[in-house]
């Protein structure tokens, strides 16, 4: 949580977005980093890498951590006129206080030590990455670093998800 606290007080890096052709399988890594102009101010780099990739209907999707890191992050599906695009949106996400809440122990109280996530994979619809609201998660303890997942939705749609936990991280994934 500190990595969002703090990004709370300075700029918010722009995700880079790769688009990249799976065909059996494929993988979302969630990096980090941080860029400091002392005095000026202090650039949160959390991404995920790729931030647009395309697979198959029913391939794997691998989700992992990139580097070694202190948080946990979701893919969350949700619809694309509610993906956050202001700082106050960011430190504010209706959207994800809604749909990822079902990932922890007790859903109706925030996040905390002893409120962690217990629920690892959320579907609101069939198994599988296919509808707003479904949502997986990674956590540095234990081990659920990573997570894999078949993309269930059909060919021609396009998934637009974002971390519940640090909304800036944002991504697509199009199905063909």
């Amino acid at each position: 949580m500190l990595a969002a606290a703090v990004g709370a007080a300075g700029l918010l890096a722009a995700s880079a977005t790769a688009a990249t052709q799976h065909q059996g399988s494929a993988r979302i890594r969630a990096l980090d980093g941080n860029t400091v102009r002392i005095n000026r101010f202090f650039q949160d780099n959390l991404r995920f890498a790729p931030g647009t990739i395309t697979v198959r209907s029913g391939s794997r999707l691998t989700f992992s951590y990139g580097s070694r890191q202190e948080d946990p992050h979701t893919i969350t599906i949700v619809p694309a006129g509610r993906m956050p695009k202001t700082a106050g949106q960011v430190f504010n996400c209706r959207v994800c206080q809604q749909l990822a809440t079902g990932h922890l122990k007790n859903p109706k109280a925030p996040p905390s030590d002893t409120n962690t996530i217990v629920h690892f994979v959320l579907n609101k619809g069939r198994p599988g990455l296919s509808t707003v609201g479904d949502s997986i998660a990674i956590s540095p303890q234990g081990t659920h670093r990573t997570i894999s997942i078949p993309v269930t939705a059909p060919a021609g749609t396009t998934l637009h998800f974002l971390c519940a936990v640090h909304p800036w991280m944002q991504g697509t994934i199009k199905v063909v």
